[in-house]
């Protein structure tokens, strides 16, 4: 089953956002086995709209549409389907109610413009959205000896995952029953260069079988180096071989596994704690990591500057983490938590000192790192 994903808005083309939903529905495909062939980012233009139809239609069994569902001139998308399909746009009663209730909720008038929303292509599976007015929609189109799966979702990110977990992952499932899943490790890594990481994971690889479905990547995201390692389910058993022996050669470097994220494990040492956080050295990049965890912590507090500070002023303070630089290629971390002391030294890597934003967030991230070994590693031994 082959999938393609076309995004729609000139909000996207223009590069006003970025496009996650492609990402997003990419990632959950990958979930259920199947690798999205290829995605098209389009504006709110009906030719190039329709041009990329047909390119899509040709290359997939499946095609996700997002975008131009809204109320407003440029929410078209249901006009150029219905278009392309042949079908005629047939009005939705029940959208509509269900369009003035939520409306009405909100304390926001109800004007006749909205009703664009209710028109769905003849034959069209309504998608009922409970995050937001516009429904989403599904339809059958026979394209020669094909029958082509359309899904035409809304924009907003919330709205696509709300429908996509009421109507869409279920479908999913059926329709992938006798799919081979795919099953996909990851390893980041610490301390080395992409290249000797390479190295190392491929001296595990050495006895694997050019045709054996085994996919070795490599990515790096300030400050790892990411393995990843992906093969069919089926082939779990022989696979698992290779994923142990890569295990043991990247252990000592190893410092998150399987897409974890050092934010939640640092999240998890101060849950329903009173903690507090001073950064003077990463000019935000350690308040972006945290900020959803940050959500679910009750009680803390955040102090944040590019002066210096004293680290005398940290001597007496309890459940906190400070950041400073001691100068350009240093970072100093202090912190406690349930009163043990803990205090390291971080030194950027030459390649980061002309570059101020990496510099932020290799500190906030190694940041994290150091806090998360010193006071994971304590709880262990006590």
């Amino acid at each position: 089953m082959k999938v393609s994903i076309l995004s729609i808005g000139t909000e996207l083309t223009t590069g006003q956002i970025i496009n996650r939903n492609s990402a997003w529905i990419a990632a959950k495909l990958k979930q259920q086995g199947l690798d999205s062939t290829v995605h098209v980012t389009v504006p709110d233009e009906t030719e190039v709209i329709l041009k990329s139809l047909h390119y899509c239609a040709e290359l997939t069994d499946v095609l996700f549409i997002t975008g131009g569902l809204g109320p407003t001139s440029d929410d078209f998308t249901r006009d150029v389907i219905a278009e392309w399909t042949g079908k005629k746009l047939i009005f939705d009663e029940t959208s509509w109610v269900y369009i003035q209730e939520i409306l009405k909720n909100r304390g926001v008038g109800v004007k006749a413009i909205q009703k664009q929303q209710c028109y769905f292509p003849e034959g069209s599976t309504i998608l009922k959205n409970n995050k937001g007015t516009a429904n989403a929609f599904s339809l059958d189109h026979k394209i020669q000896t094909k029958n082509l799966k359309i899904f035409v979702l809304p924009g907003p990110p919330a709205e696509i995952e709300a429908i996509w977990n009421d109507h869409i992952n279920d479908w999913l499932e059926k329709s992938t029953i006798y799919v081979d899943k795919t099953t996909t490790y990851s390893w980041d890594t610490l301390g080395l260069p992409e290249s000797d990481v390479a190295t190392l994971t491929e001296s595990a690889l050495t006895e694997l079988k050019k045709d054996f479905p085994i996919t070795i990547g490599y990515r790096v995201h300030l400050p790892y180096v990411e393995v990843k390692m992906t093969y069919p389910t089926s082939a779990d058993f022989t696979a698992k071989l290779f994923k142990d022996k890569v295990d043991q050669v990247l252990a000592s470097i190893t410092v998150l596994k399987n897409f974890e994220k050092i934010s939640d494990k640092f999240a998890a040492l101060i849950k329903n704690q009173s903690f507090a956080f001073y950064d003077f050295s990463t000019n935000g990049s350690l308040h972006q990591s945290l900020s959803l965890n940050l959500k679910k912590q009750s009680d803390w507090m955040w102090k944040q500057s590019m002066n210096a500070m004293d680290s005398d002023f940290f001597s007496e303070e309890d459940n906190f983490i400070a950041l400073f630089n001691s100068d350009e290629k240093h970072c100093q971390i202090m912190a406690d938590l349930n009163g043990k002391k803990f205090s390291k030294t971080i030194e950027l890597p030459h390649r980061f000192l002309s570059m101020p934003e990496r510099k932020s967030m290799y500190f906030a991230e190694m940041a994290q790192i150091e806090f998360v070994k010193f006071f994971l590693d304590t709880k262990t031994k006590s």
